[in-house]
C-alpha cells in the first residue's frame, strides 16, 4: 500500500511538471508570435481631444482647457517658460509632454488606439496575432526634438531586458516641423539623425513614415469657424484666435490676413520638406552608407497623405482646430492601414 501510494504521488508530480512545462512552453510561443510594433509620434497619435469638434468642444474640453489654463499661467509665472513659445522647441515641447499629458486620448488614436478603426485592432483582425506596443509618444513629437521619443523607446527596452525586436516601426510625426519653421537644411539633417538612430537600434524592421500634414491648408480652411462657444468663464473662440493663442500665427506667420503669395511661398516650403523627408526614406531604402543607414535590411513603407471627403477640413477638427476628432482618426487610420496591409 505505501508502495502504491508513494507511486501516485510520483505521478501526481510527473503531471504537475508536464502541466507547468506545457503552460510556460504556451506562454512562450503566445510572447513569440506577437507582432511588435514600436510607435514614434506626437500629440496626433495620442488622440489629443479627438472627443471634441470644432463648434461641439463637450464638457470634458472645457473642464481640461480651464486646466490647462491655469497650469500655464501658473508654469509661466514660476518659470518664465511660456507653453505657446515655439522659439525653443525643445523647451516647449517638454513642457508640454510633462505637464499636459492629460489631454491625450490614446484608446482613439489611429494608430496606437483599441476602436475598430485602429491598427493594432486591425494588424489582430487581419493575422489573429497580439500586437505588441511599445510607445515612444511625445507631445508636440517631430524629427527636430525626436531625441525625446528616442530616450521614450530606450527606457523601454530596457524594461525589456533588449528583447524588443519589432515588425513596424511607425514614424509618426506629422506637422510640428513645419509648424517650428525651421530651415530646409536642419529639417534634413534632423530626418537623417532620427533614422539612422533607428536603423541602429532596429536594423531589420519595416519603417512606415507619416508625411507631413499641410498646416497652412488645415488653417486657412479654419480661420473663420467657431470652435469654441463661451461657456464657463471661457470667451467664445474661433479658429484663428485659437491658432493664435497656441502660437500657431506666430512660427508660421500665417493669419488670415496673409497675402496670397505669402500663403503660396509657404506651400512651396512645405513641398520642399515633404520631397527632402521622401529622399531621405529612399537613401534609407537603398541602405546607404553616407547618410548612416549601411546596417538597414528592411523595409520602407511610405503613407500618403489623408484627403477628406470634401473640402471641410475642420469637420474633422478638435475643437483646438488642430488635432483630427474621431472622424479625422479614421481618416488617418484608413490611409495608414492600406500602407501597410500589404506587408503583413
Amino acid at each position: 500500500m505505501k508502495r502504491n501510494a508513494m507511486l501516485n504521488q510520483v505521478l501526481v508530480v510527473l503531471a504537475l511538471l508536464a502541466v507547468t512545462a506545457h503552460t510556460r512552453y504556451a506562454n512562450a510561443a503566445s510572447a513569440d508570435d506577437k507582432i511588435g510594433m514600436v510607435v514614434l509620434g506626437d500629440s496626433v497619435t495620442m488622440g489629443v481631444w479627438a472627443d471634441s469638434s470644432v463648434g461641439d468642444p463637450g464638457n470634458r474640453f472645457y473642464r481640461e482647457a480651464l486646466q490647462l489654463q491655469i497650469q500655464a499661467n501658473l508654469m509661466a509665472l514660476v518659470s518664465g517658460q511660456k507653453v505657446n513659445d515655439l522659439s525653443n522647441a525643445k523647451k516647449y515641447a517638454s513642457v508640454i509632454d510633462r505637464f499636459f499629458g492629460f489631454i491625450g486620448r490614446k484608446p482613439l488614436s489611429g494608430l496606437i488606439g483599441n476602436q475598430d478603426y485602429s491598427i493594432p485592432t486591425l494588424i489582430k483582425e487581419r493575422t489573429g496575432r497580439d500586437v505588441e506596443l511599445v510607445e515612444a509618444t511625445v507631445m508636440a513629437g517631430c524629427y527636430e526634438i525626436s531625441d525625446f521619443a528616442l530616450k521614450k523607446l530606450d527606457k523601454q527596452i530596457q524594461r525589456n531586458g533588449n528583447r524588443i525586436d519589432p515588425k513596424f516601426i511607425f514614424i509618426d510625426f506629422n506637422a510640428m516641423d513645419f509648424v517650428f519653421n525651421l530651415p530646409t537644411e536642419a529639417y534634413q539633417q534632423n530626418v537623417r539623425r532620427t533614422l539612422a538612430a533607428l536603423v541602429q537600434r532596429f536594423p531589420h524592421a519595416t519603417v512606415v513614415a507619416s508625411p507631413l500634414v499641410n498646416m497652412v491648408r488645415v488653417m486657412t480652411n479654419s480661420f473663420d469657424k467657431l470652435a469654441i462657444p463661451g461657456r464657463l468663464g471661457l470667451g467664445r473662440m474661433t479658429c484663428a484666435q485659437s491658432y493664435s493663442r497656441i502660437g500657431f500665427d506666430q512660427s508660421l506667420g500665417l493669419s488670415p490676413t496673409t497675402s496670397p503669395d505669402e500663403i503660396a511661398a509657404k506651400l512651396s516650403k512645405l513641398e520642399a520638406m515633404r520631397a527632402i523627408l521622401a529622399t531621405e526614406l529612399d537613401a534609407l531604402e537603398r541602405a546607404d552608407s553616407e547618410s548612416g543607414f549601411a546596417e538597414f535590411e528592411g523595409r520602407v513603407i511610405r503613407v500618403e497623405s489623408a484627403s477628406t471627403p470634401d473640402d471641410e477640413i475642420y469637420r474633422y477638427l478638435a475643437a483646438d482646430c488642430v488635432h483630427p476628432n474621431v472622424e479625422g482618426q479614421k481618416l488617418l487610420a484608413k490611409q495608414i492601414w492600406a500602407a501597410i496591409e500589404s506587408a503583413l
